[in-house]
């Protein structure tokens, strides 16, 4: 799965518009990022 398919899959599952779960996506990523950059942990 590639971040589009991703952002497809959350825009199905939540109703959001595929514009939505893409910020939504992005913003995940990006604060996942931001805490591995931190030397924080990420856990699922």
């Amino acid at each position: 799965m590639n971040k589009g398919d991703l952002v497809n899959s959350v825009a199905n599952r939540s109703g959001m518009t595929r514009k939505q779960a893409e910020q939504a996506v992005t913003a995940v990523f990006d604060s996942i990022a931001d805490a591995l950059a931190s030397g924080d942990r990420v856990a699922g």
